[in-house]
């Protein structure tokens, strides 16, 4: 039978691997480095081959601990290793290693053969999944421990307002400084209460019940509710919306939500900035294959220091503000495949909610 697969043959398949591929001999001396062994390794072939593969690889100057390659030639079986390595891109990469024995005429191992794989992008996917198994699991337990805290608060709330029905028997100073107490307890009670029903809220953000909806429609049954606080507050709100009916693929009870909170964000920046004729302007329009909706208001802006920020967990501006709200107004719009911007200066601040959608669902 003609021997057909000759060294060179070899070669060429070796030089065609991606993964860093090196011979050794038995006395560990490097016979062979593949392109990208070379290139991994910041190596020339002449200044490698023939030197200790530790002292050329690793720049150990002794033999690596727990050599896998003198376990291949004691064995005459394959071997399998992981390590680090610290690479050009300031990383510890982890790599897999396998060394393969080649068995010469005699059945005696010859050479070792090494494959080195860089597993590192598996290795992060795999802390990001356990990251967020995490992250899911704290999600769980704040859902469950929101529902229990409600249940004390509630109690709470109940005796503080028999102790202020208490409290109006005193009189003077003493009856005073009591109910003063009374307001305290009452008040923080019910922001914890708040911060628990927008903790269970965020939890169901991303949950969506998904029905055929018009956020147009949505985004007026919001105003209309609010008209009413707008009128207390002194706000101009002016709604500009397309003549088109669009029907979206959404949750629409979580739209309004999103939307609810966009617009008392702004009353409260108008309201509380003492804004001189403070207004609201809302628009919907289609654009390029996306539902772009806008809240603007001409309030005193979000501090440059505070943009970066705005939408992380907790972080608020406002006294009374949980720092939970924008936040779930982003988990909302992100569930729908969309995407929540602004734009803030001096003059005021724009929110703007993109939603994707199709041709076919614009009713003209």
């Amino acid at each position: 039978m003609v021997d057909f697969f000759s060294r060179y043959h070899f070669r060429s398949f070796l030089e065609s691997f991606r993964d860093p591929v090196w011979v050794v001999n038995r006395a560990l001396r490097l016979l062979y480095m593949n392109p990208a062994a070379l290139e991994k390794f910041s190596l020339r072939g002449d200044d490698a081959i023939g030197k200790l593969c530790h002292q050329a690889l690793f720049e150990n100057p002794s033999a690596c601990p727990f050599c896998s390659m003198e376990q291949l030639f004691s064995s005459g079986e394959k071997t399998h290793s992981n390590f680090t390595l610290l690479d050009t891109d300031g990383r510890n990469h982890v790599y897999s290693l396998n060394n393969y024995p080649l068995i010469g005429s005699r059945g005696k191992v010859d050479y070792g053969l090494a494959v080195c794989v860089d597993k590192s992008e598996g290795a992060d996917l795999f802390a990001e999944i356990s990251r967020l198994q995490g992250l899911a699991a704290m999600g769980e337990y704040s859902a469950e421990l929101s529902h229990e805290i409600r249940n004390p608060l509630n109690s709470i709330e109940i005796q503080m307002s028999l102790l202020q029905r208490m409290a109006a028997r005193f009189e003077g100073t003493e009856g005073d400084a009591f109910l003063r107490v009374v307001e305290v307890v009452r008040a923080e009670s019910r922001r914890l209460n708040s911060l628990a029903g927008d903790f269970l809220k965020m939890q169901q953000s991303r949950c969506l019940t998904l029905s055929d909806c018009d956020p147009f429609a949505e985004l007026e049954k919001v105003v209309e509710v609010l008209r009413e606080e707008a009128r207390d507050k002194g706000i101009s709100v002016r709604v500009n919306l397309e003549s088109k009916t669009i029907k979206l693929r959404a949750d629409s009870e979580k739209l309004q939500q999103a939307f609810m909170n966009l617009i008392k964000n702004a009353f409260e920046a108008l309201f509380e900035g003492q804004t001189a004729n403070p207004v609201l302007e809302i628009s919907g329009r289609v654009q390029e294959k996306r539902l772009l909706l806008s809240f603007s208001d001409n309030g005193p802006g979000i501090p440059y220091a505070a943009q970066v920020k705005i939408f992380d967990l907790f972080y608020t501006t406002k006294a009374s503000g949980t720092g939970i709200g924008l936040h779930l107004c982003r988990d909302v719009i992100k569930a729908h495949g969309g995407e929540l911007s602004f734009v803030s200066d001096d003059n005021g601040t724009t929110f703007t909610i993109a939603l994707p959608f199709t041709e076919k669902q614009v009713i003209q």
